[in-house]
Formats: C-alpha cells, structure tokens, sequence
C-alpha cells in the first residue's frame, strides 16, 4: 500500500512538473497577437479622457485621434468588429478595474441589432483565448462556461488550440488598427454593387435578447456609478433613421446619459461615395461624423465642463 502511495504521488509531482511545461505556450502566445488593445486594458495602459466602444461601427465610424486633436483631450477606441453589448460591458469593467476611469464613454449603438438575435455580433471570445494567462481572463472565460474550474491551477486546461499557434499575427487589409485604436477603411468593399437607400424602420421589442437588455442597462448604471459620462450614439447607415429603434434606446435610457443621434439631414450620409458598405461609413465618411462628436463634445464641455 506504501509503494502505490509512492507511485501516485510520485505521478502527481511528474504531471504538474509536464503541466507546467506548456506555460511557455500561454507565455508567448500575447506577444504573436497583431491586436493588444485587450492586453493593454488588462495592464493598466488606457488611461484615457474619453474612450470609444462599440462594434465594427464604432470602430470605423469614429476616429479617436481627431477627437484628441480637435479638443484638447485624450481618446481611444476600444471597439471591435463583430463585438456585442456584453462584450462592451466586459470592456467597461475591465478599463475600470485596471485603468484610470476616463472622464466620458461613448457607446456606439448597431442599429438595430444591439438588443437583437445577430449571428454578425457576440462576446469576442476568441479576443480572450491569446491572453489565457491572466487570472482575469481565464475567470471570465470559467463564468462564460468556456473553461472549468480546474483551469486555475492546471495549464493543460487553461490553454486552447489558440495558444498553440506561434505564427506572428499581422493586420489584414480591412482590420489594421491605427494608434488610437480605431480602424477606419480608405475603401469600398470589394464587388459592392449600387447601395440601395432604405427609408423602412423596423423594430420588434418582443425579439430582444434578455440578456442583452441586461447588460445594456448595466453598462448605463457603471457609468453613472463611477461618475463617467455616458453618450449612446446612433452612427448613419445607408439607410433612413431609424426612429423605432431610437424609441426604445430612448426608452432603456437613464435620464442622466445623453444621446447623439448623427445629423439625418447631411446629404453626405446619402452619398455611397462615403460609404465601405451598406453598415460602416469609410474614413471620409467617419471624419464627418465624427466632426458631429466633436461638436457634441465641445457643447457639454462648456456647458457642464464633463472633460
């Protein structure tokens, strides 16, 4: 019975010394990623004014580098192409917990598929799979069911087929993200035909997410916990605005966050010329309305002095 006891725990000590191997794996695998903006979050290097969340809009649509050039004030946009509200709330938490709070927030909202089923956007898991060596995200990813308990001891259970990948990540064509974070596009999507102008708003509360409406009303409530002020933005699409939608926005709304909905009578947000696809404005098209941003900015500054 002593000799299987030697025997089992001479196994134990041999498995977590082989376990322990694989860190190298989780060690490396940040420093190949083309994207560290999520990385940079975790170690406390956003330390902003004002930072930029949202989806592929928001990250298109806005340009941070103009809002700091134009006003005195530092900027970032931590948005990400197909990223939803509750990857937007775990940003939030997590530009909070490890960095100074920035003094605004401004949410770019999807039109009208942020309280929505959409298979285009959901929680960026695959963001977090590169940096599974931080307790942190290894913990979201345990609460998210992604990873179990045993992943906070064991380096065989943290690590994904993610980590395994030693190839250096580079920015691809569409994605190649600026300084500032934001990833605006210098052309029109490829093979696009003629846009067509949309002037119907639809919108059916009865299909939103529950979920979604949760973290919606949750990333309102840390904002106004921390004393950040929250702007929800309604970015133009090749299509009429949408008033449905707004409704309900406005409806979910705290009285205390504001609202900018782009100017719906610029002709520019009519022109294809403008426009990399039916959704995402291209860079021209991201100056103007980021202009609008500006502007929304300079107001409340004088007015309330937010920044």
């Amino acid at each position: 019975m002593t000799q299987f006891i030697k025997k089992v725990i001479l196994f134990i000590i041999a498995f977590f010394i082989f376990d322990k191997i694989f860190y190298i794996f989780l060690f490396i695998s940040p420093k190949l990623e083309v994207d560290k903006r999520l990385e940079y979050l975790v170690n406390g290097k956003i330390n902003k004014d004002v930072v930029i969340i949202g989806s592929s809009r928001g990250a298109r649509d806005v340009i941070a580098k103009q809002i700091e050039d134009s006003i005195n004030v530092s900027a970032y946009n931590l948005s990400y192409p197909g990223s939803d509200i509750e990857f937007h709330e775990f940003l939030l938490k997590t530009l909070i917990k490890y960095n100074s709070k920035p003094k605004a927030v401004i949410l770019v909202l999807d039109d009208s598929s942020e309280l929505l089923p959409d298979e285009t956007i959901n929680f960026r898991l695959d963001r977090l799979y590169p940096l599974a060596r931080y307790n942190y995200i290894n913990n979201e990813m345990i609460k998210r069911g992604e990873k179990n308990f045993s992943s906070r001891f064991l380096v065989l259970s943290r690590i994904n087929k993610r980590n395994f990948d030693m190839s250096q990540k580079y920015f691809t064509h569409l994605d190649s993200i600026k300084d500032c974070g934001s990833m605006p596009i210098s052309f029109q999507r490829e093979g696009s035909k003629e846009f067509e102008y949309s002037n119907v708003s639809v919108y059916d509360e009865t299909l939103e997410v529950p979920v979604k409406v949760e973290s919606f009303l949750s990333f309102q409530q840390i904002c106004i916990d921390n004393d950040i002020k929250l702007y929800l933005v309604f970015p133009p699409n090749y299509k009429a605005h949408n008033q449905l939608f707004e409704n309900r926005i406005r409806k979910l709304a705290q009285p205390n966050v504001s609202l900018l909905i782009h100017d719906t009578i610029n002709e520019s947000y009519r022109n294809q010329m403008f426009y990399y696809d039916e959704l995402h404005l291209k860079n021209n098209g991201a100056v103007i309305f980021t202009n609008e941003i500006i502007d929304m900015l300079k107001s409340e500054k004088s007015k309330r002095k937010v920044l």
